[in-house]
């Protein structure tokens, strides 16, 4: 379960609203998450980006062309030059559209069908 806190008044709310701000008074709300649950449940699944699902807003079915799941890339040389020990490249140009922008895009899409939305303009 999703669980949403409020930064001001500390209002907690189960149900996700479908706004960022908390209806007692007006504060911005932030996720809040049981990480010793995560830790034991894990992240099963494909290695996809719903594979992250605890971790993400409520959706009642996951729209997606295959984002996420992108490799990294070790930078031994750059790691060396700048007297790092590991440097790694997230290469997002293994996303449908070769961009980052394709996980939120998903979750968007997600999200204005659970709402019944007839469309998005992007």
């Amino acid at each position: 379960m999703t669980l949403l806190k409020c930064t001001n008044c500390g209002e907690k709310f189960s149900d996700t609203p479908h706004s960022y701000r908390c209806q007692k008074c007006g504060g911005l709300l932030e996720y809040s998450y049981d990480y010793d649950k995560l830790k034991t449940s894990g992240f099963a699944g494909a290695f996809s980006f719903w594979r992250f699902k605890p971790l993400l807003p409520e959706v009642k079915s996951a729209v997606s062309l295959g984002e996420g799941g992108t490799p990294l890339h070790r930078a031994r040389r750059l790691a060396k030059d700048t007297g790092l020990s590991h440097v790694y490249f997230k290469d997002e140009t293994r996303n449908p559209t070769n961009s980052f922008r394709d996980r939120c895009a998903s979750l968007l899409v997600s999200n204005a069908l659970d709402l019944n939305y007839k469309g998005i303009v992007c």
